[in-house]
């Protein structure tokens, strides 16, 4: 069954997978308007093979995205790796660049790595343009790093946008200038400045009638002129048409720039245009308006209208107020609606964020300066609003931390994914605490994220493992008390034994140790003490396999109920039940086991089954029928591998070459082995150094090895060098095949479509996006994505519109559906 030619045959498979494919580049939401020769300029540049480094500069709102943007779909073609976008205008902390470049691309990682290495590892052998929007503010990061990989991949190719300069080696610049306007407005021909044009199709979209006339050209030509042909203002600017005559608009321009006292200061002219631009603005907005733009800017992320509500209301701005005040920001572009997303998602863009944040914190400041980078002050309430943000994200991660354990967990996890910039900004706010309160928030946010497992799934674990470290610094220099800290530092080591880091996970274990030492019980320390006892029972089953773990987990889940923590409680007896499954005789391991799954079950706790699915396999395979082992092993996987459990679909990659062992398929279990191993490496983790794994892991070896001989290393050779879908698919017992034996698409591509490919193939053939497609499925656009790739891997297709007819047509069969 696995012999060699076919084990070829599914190297070669892997090498013709397109996860890299095309790459993701956000959608244009409206019309490219001139740049023309600019745009020209651009591709002539990525053309050299000289200029590996683009950045594309200039001043706030000169459109330096959406010239990337276009110049990334132009040039998706000519990259075999695809084209990747990844949006920095959110991103507070620097030491989170890598992060954030692995987030956007299919990467799959949960290591606690440093990024520029995950990232060399990954992109050594790819082709491919990187694009990295809004650097300014993190060049200090980003340069060094973009050093790094341009030498450590020589087919990779950035472009960044930066109203800086990156100033590193290799750098070639393209200044984006402000659009063409007219040089006498009396005599001025629209179809020859780039600013009249926007200004038309900008209008013409907040009014439909709106079009640029003989007798209003003259009007036009004077507002691009006044706006300085600046992209931005003019969008903002645009919008005017639906309350006002051109004339009026005009009049109002020029009043204001003649009185504005930021004329005077000696900034850029298109700087202090742009901060002229909010200006009038955000003066002609109602005072309810002003208050909502410059409290909305506290989000680094997008939001919801229900975080909009708790964030920004309050006695001076009333709660049922605030979503028809928020439509009004949106109709005057001043804050952007996302309505692919379900619920709809707003969003301001950086300059407009930035103007807001100005405004709101600048009556804090003893002698508040009018100036275009910081405007005069009216609001001046920026503490308050920081900590209802504070506040609302810690109710938030809290509630998910305590409930997530039933059927709400993945849309749980989807949430907390779409609001990971908000809590990664709130968490370096809190990191950063002077006060015990703020530094309290911060460490229960990242212990309910940990509870929720965010870390394993949207970030990674070694960004969890990270922030709750920082956030135990926090509270060491504001004094906290130590079960607080007891409990941040017990997450903190189980991540470090889930990444196989046993020497962080002994430093972490001590530490505990002499917190709780220090503490009697009562209160909050009896949850701390039992998180503890959880920990010190995990650190007793990865790292010596002692029997009494048994014992421990089981008084862990005890104590941890009585401490009110039901977040914690499941995981006590997920791991307790594992510990059975190696470990206890058969009676108990086959009832532990099977109580938990039962548990499981009936909380309709989707992950959570998964897990209890692997450790009644390995029950299974202990005392029972390995083939029964298989099918299990194999269910956990289908469900890890589609809801973005990489860690778990490792484990259980590694679990079934032990069953292929027991049912003496010793080239498939050679071939698992190098597969797990090859996980492993790429997600940057070591479980097979872990007791009992290591044992399972060492006996499996030696029975392949002794069985095969040589062989063994051919055959585990080809498994290390496949790609980990074709890994998955082979552990799933649907190994690849090339495309030229790829089967009719009409017959035998069913089966080979998991439950959750199903459903994304059927929103392609309701034309869907990626980014809908993840709304309705609740997952990760990323995770969308690998899944379209296995979709037209296994049916033999080369596009999304070949899986939509295939769709159409199966739903025409007269069996139906899928």
């Amino acid at each position: 069954m696995y012999g060699g030619d076919r084990i070829r045959a599914v190297s070669v498979a892997e090498r013709t997978e397109n996860r890299w494919r095309g790459g993701y580049v956000p959608a244009e939401l409206n019309g490219f308007v001139g740049r023309r020769e600019l745009l020209a300029t651009a591709k002539a540049k990525l053309a050299d093979p000289r200029v590996r480094l683009l950045s594309l500069t200039g001043t706030g709102g000169t459109g330096k995205t959406r010239l990337a943007m276009r110049l990334a779909h132009e040039a998706r073609r000519s990259y075999r790796d695809g084209v990747w976008w990844v949006d920095l205008a959110s991103l507070v902390d620097p030491s989170l660049v890598g992060r954030a470049i692995v987030g956007a691309l299919p990467i799959d990682d949960v290591s606690a790595r440093e990024f520029g290495d995950v990232l060399i590892t990954a992109l050594a052998d790819r082709a491919l343009l990187l694009m990295l929007d809004n650097c300014e503010h993190l060049i200090e990061a980003i340069a060094p790093l973009v050093v790094r990989l341009l030498r450590g991949c020589p087919d990779l190719r950035i472009v960044a946008t930066s109203r800086v300069p990156l100033r590193c080696e290799g750098e070639h610049l393209l200044d984006v200038p402000p659009l063409s306007v007219p040089a006498d407005p009396e005599h001025a021909v629209p179809s020859e400045s780039e600013a009249m044009r926007l200004f038309e199709a900008r209008a013409c979209a907040a009014r439909a009638d709106f079009t640029i006339t003989a007798e209003n050209t003259a009007d036009v030509a004077r507002l691009a002129r006044l706006l300085d042909g600046i992209p931005l203002a003019i969008e903002l600017a645009a919008p005017l048409v639906r309350v006002m005559a051109l004339p009026e608009i005009v009049s109002l321009l020029s009043t204001f720039r003649f009185r504005t006292p930021a004329k005077e200061v000696g900034a850029p002219a298109h700087h202090r245009t742009l901060w002229d631009s909010f200006e009038w603005s955000y003066q002609l907005c109602s005072k309810d308006e002003q208050l909502l733009w410059t409290r909305l800017a506290v989000f680094a992320g997008s939001f919801t209208v229900d975080a909009a509500v708790a964030v920004a209301s309050d006695d001076t701005l009333d709660a049922a107020q605030v979503p028809m005040i928020l439509l009004e920001l949106v109709g005057k572009n001043i804050v952007v609606a996302d309505t692919d997303s379900a619920p709809t998602r707003y969003a301001m863009l950086s300059t407009v964020r930035e103007y807001g944040q100005a405004r709101l914190s600048s009556l804090e400041e003893h002698e508040p300066v009018s100036t275009p980078d910081r405007p005069v002050p009216e609001t001046g309430d920026a503490s308050a609003a920081y900590r209802r943000l504070r506040t609302h994200f810690l109710h938030r991660a809290g509630h998910f931390g305590r409930h997530w354990y039933g059927p709400d967990e993945t849309r749980y996890l989807w949430e907390a994914g779409q609001d990971l910039p908000n809590y990664r900004a709130v968490l370096d706010r809190c990191a950063s605490a002077t006060t015990l309160e703020e530094a309290v928030d911060g460490a229960r946010i990242a212990v309910a994220l940990a509870t929720l497992r965010l870390w394993f799934f949207d970030g990674s674990l070694g960004e969890g493992l990270r922030a709750l470290l920082r956030a135990d610094e926090a509270l060491v220099r504001n004094d906290a008390p130590d079960p607080l800290r007891l409990t941040v530092l017990a997450k903190a080591g189980w991540i470090a034994l889930c990444l196989g880091d046993q020497a962080n996970a002994e430093n972490l274990l001590d530490r505990c140790r002499v917190l709780s030492s220090r503490m009697t019980g009562g209160g909050e320390a009896d949850g701390a003490l039992a998180g503890y006892a959880f920990f010190t029972g995990a650190a007793d089953l990865f790292v010596r396999g002692a029997p009494a773990v048994l014992e421990r987990f089981a008084e862990a889940a005890a104590n941890l109920t009585a401490a009110d923590d039901p977040g914690t409680v499941p995981m006590a007896e997920m791991f307790h039940a594992i510990a059975a499954a190696f470990i206890a005789a058969e009676a108990d391991a086959l009832a532990i086991t099977e109580r938990h799954l039962a548990d499981t079950r009936a909380h309709g706790a989707a992950w959570s089954i998964t897990w209890a699915q692997w450790a009644r396999a390995v029950a299974e395979l202990r005392h029972g029928d390995p083939q029964t082992a298989v099918a299990m092993f194999r269910s956990a996987l289908h469900a890890q591998w589609d809801m973005g459990d990489r860690w778990g679909s490792t484990w259980c990659v590694e679990s079934l070459a032990w069953c292929a062992v027991a049912r003496g398929h010793f080239e498939e279990a050679a071939l698992l082995l190098g597969a797990a191993q090859n996980l492993q490496h790429t997600l940057g983790v070591t479980i097979s150094r872990l007791q009992p794994w290591a044992h399972a892991h060492a006996a499996c070896v030696d029975q392949a090895r002794t069985a095969l001989g040589e062989a063994y290393h051919v055959n585990e050779g080809y498994g290390m060098e496949m790609d980990v879908d074709a890994v998955v698919d082979l552990a799933l017992g649907r190994p690849s095949a090339p495309r030229a034996d790829a089967p009719s698409p009409s017959r035998a591509a069913k089966p080979l479509l998991s439950e959750k490919q199903q459903a994304v193939a059927e929103l392609i053939a309701e034309g869907k996006t990626d980014k809908q497609i993840a709304s309705v499925l609740f997952l990760s656009p990323r995770t969308v994505q690998s899944h379209v790739s296995a979709i037209l891997r296994r049916l033999g297709f080369t596009s999304r519109t070949e899986i939509a007819k295939w769709v159409v047509e199966r739903q025409r069969e007269p069996s139906g559906g899928l």
